[in-house]
């Protein structure tokens, strides 16, 4: 018989894993080359879709975690599982495009990318929750 705590984690955490796994799709399909002017050009198309798709990615399972119950296991460290589980998230789907995907690179100016919209969503949700 299943936990019921796992029951409430996929009850609650729904948005968040659709929206991941609309990453991981998007993530490995090819998509047209993007003429970047700048390697390190942060407002780049395609490091603000990655900082965009992060910050969504982390404010869902925030959400998400805020309103589970405070006896569950999975909201003991409610807000810093989403905001790790972000930048752990964009590291392994760049790791999957650089090793699996013969389509597709890795690329380390993503994964920061990743990581900064991660930061990014968890502390405009840190702000949400302080009222500001």
């Amino acid at each position: 018989m299943p936990d019921p705590s796992e029951k409430s984690f996929l009850l609650h955490n729904w948005p968040g894993i659709s929206w991941a796994l609309l990453i991981l799709v998007l993530s490995t399909i090819t998509t047209p080359s993007l003429e970047v002017p700048d390697f390190f050009d942060l407002f780049a198309p395609d490091k603000v879709a990655h900082f965009i798709f992060y910050a969504v990615y982390v404010m869902l399972f925030t959400r998400s975690f805020s309103t589970m119950s405070p006896a569950s296991r999975w909201s003991r460290n409610r807000s810093v599982i989403p905001l790790l589980s972000g930048a752990v998230y964009g590291g392994l789907i760049e790791l999957y495009q650089g090793f699996l995907l013969s389509n597709r690179t890795a690329d380390w100016t993503d994964f920061v990318a990743n990581c900064i919209g991660a930061l990014i969503g968890w502390m405009l949700m840190r702000l949400k929750a302080l009222n500001v």
